[in-house]
Formats: structure tokens, C-alpha cells, sequence
């Protein structure tokens, strides 16, 4: 598991072959403050030459090119590098549990009719998909007796994790659990990109009223940071009124493995899985 622990942004002026100008920027990761900050310098170097000789713009965003920029809230282990799991913050606020052994799912469910929607929502009639997802899902888990295995709801689908031993996020074992259990393609990226497991712990901001940070991180003034914390204090409040996924049934008879009970304690806590509550 990669979690870079800094975060430092260089910034130059681009110019085009047809003597346009431009201001851009480059970011750069490391376990420094010097680290990060040679990364970031080179990275802003090749975009420059890039844009010089006329080659197209990158994409302000993919996942396969560099780690997920989150900062790191806690780390449940000795440190950041040989921890069983670390907790960070997303760009939209969220909490994320990040593991390196304990494995999680995301399967998304396929998109519902707007008469299946209300009438679902009514109680007068159930989503015939989604349960058809689930079945698939349990008989898909049962034939794989090697792990016990605990499904949760989430707001868009459901969530899988495997309690009773470990997995390596980019192994051949949880690539083939992924596929059979048609995992979300996005999550699979940032898995890879990481090198570990990724669960959602709090609700996104949309789902709960709220909205994502006004400021990026790294905060790099004071002004950022009290717009950070003013942000937060409302999104804490709006998050109090749900859960953001919800216990449904565990496939397999084994109990919690050591190196996941901490995980797997936090997980359910924070995510408010035992309670009667609308997910978001």
C-alpha cells in the first residue's frame, strides 16, 4: 500500500508552438517535503517541453498515473509505510478506509426504471434488479469457500469484505474475485494505483445536503484552513442523519482474522452499519 504522506505543487508558464502563453502547474508526491518537491519540478519540466513541442494538454485527472492525492486522517498500524490500513480524506470530503490486506468490493447496481424507483420507494413494489445483483452476488461467494465473506448495502449497490484472511490488491485472487463479482472498473483502477483496498467510511456530500471542500489539499494558508474547517463542521452535521451503507449478511462460517479486527471495527463504526438510517 502507497500513500504518499506529502504533497507539493510547482508552477511555471506553458508556451505553444504558436508562441501562446499560459500559466500550469505540476504536482509531485514523496515521503518529504524534498521529495515531493524534486518530483513535482520534474513533472512540470516534461509538461513544459510537452506543450512547446505541440503535443495535446493530459487530462487534468486519471488514476493510472499517479497515486490518489488524500490526506492522511489515521493510520491503524506501526506507520503510514507498514500499516495494516490508513484512513484518508478524498477531494469531496469523504473519509475512505484504506487497506492493505483486508479486502473490499464495490458493485455497483445497474440503473433502475423511474417506476421501479418509485414504486420501490412507496413500499409498494421492490427493485426486481437489485435483488437479482445480491442473488448472484451470495451464490457467486458461496462457491468461493476459501474466505467468509460479510455484504453490505451501500446507497448505489453493494460492498463486499472478506474478514477471515488476507489479500493482495493486486494479486491474482482478488483480480478473480473482482471479475466474477463484476466489480466497479473504477474501483479496480484505484486499487491498483494504491495497492490496496478502498471503502468508502462517510457519506458524499451531494447524498446528505452538503456540499465537497472550497479548497483543495494541501491547505497552504490560513485562509484555506478556516475555509476547510468551516466546511467540515457543516458536513459532519449533515452526515449525522445517515448511514453510509448498511449490514446485510455474512457468506461463510469464519470468524474475524487478527490484522483485520481493528479495520473491520472502525469500518462498521463509522459507517454507521448497524443503524436504521437512509444511506448517502
Amino acid at each position: 500500500m502507497y500513500i504518499p504522506k506529502k504533497w507539493v505543487r510547482a508552477s511555471g508558464t506553458g508556451r505553444l508552438p504558436d508562441g501562446r502563453q499560459f500559466p500550469t502547474s505540476a504536482w509531485g508526491w514523496g515521503d518529504d517535503d524534498r521529495t515531493a518537491s524534486s518530483k513535482a519540478k520534474k513533472r512540470l519540466q516534461n509538461l513544459l517541453d510537452r506543450l512547446r513541442r505541440g503535443e495535446p494538454f493530459p487530462e487534468k485527472y486519471t488514476y493510472d498515473d499517479r497515486p490518489v492525492r488524500e490526506e492522511i486522517l489515521e493510520v491503524i498500524g506501526a506507520n503510514a509505510d507498514k500499516a495494516d490500513a490508513v484512513v484518508t480524506r478524498n477531494r469531496h470530503g469523504v473519509q475512505v478506509l484504506n487497506t492493505a490486506r483486508l479486502l473490499f468490493l464495490d458493485i455497483d447496481f445497474p440503473p433502475s426504471s423511474g417506476i421501479q424507483r418509485l414504486l420501490a420507494k412507496i413500499g409498494l413494489g421492490r427493485d426486481r434488479s437489485e435483488e437479482s445483483v445480491l442473488t448472484r452476488l451470495r451464490e457467486t461467494l458461496q462457491q468461493y469457500s476459501r474466505a467468509t465473506f460479510r455484504i453490505y448495502r451501500t446507497a448505489a449497490g453493494l460492498r463486499v469484505m472478506a474478514i477471515d484472511r488476507d489479500f493482495k490488491p493486486t494479486g491474482s485472487e482478488a483480480a478473480e474475485l473482482m471479475k466474477t463479482t463484476n466489480t466497479d472498473p473504477l474501483f479496480i483502477k484505484l486499487c491498483a494505483v494504491q495497492d490496496s483496498f478502498r471503502a468508502r467510511l462517510t457519506p458524499k456530500p451531494w447524498r446528505c445536503n452538503s456540499s465537497s471542500p472550497p479548497v483543495e489539499y494541501p491547505r497552504g494558508n490560513d485562509a484555506s484552513r478556516r475555509q476547510f474547517e468551516s466546511w467540515l463542521g457543516d458536513y459532519e452535521k449533515a452526515c449525522d442523519g445517515y448511514a453510509t451503507c448498511s449490514y446485510l449478511e455474512t457468506v461463510g462460517n469464519g470468524r474475524p482474522a487478527g490484522f483485520a479486527r481493528a479495520s473491520i471495527e472502525l469500518h462498521d463504526r463509522m459507517t454507521r452499519c448497524n443503524d436504521s438510517l437512509p444511506l448517502a
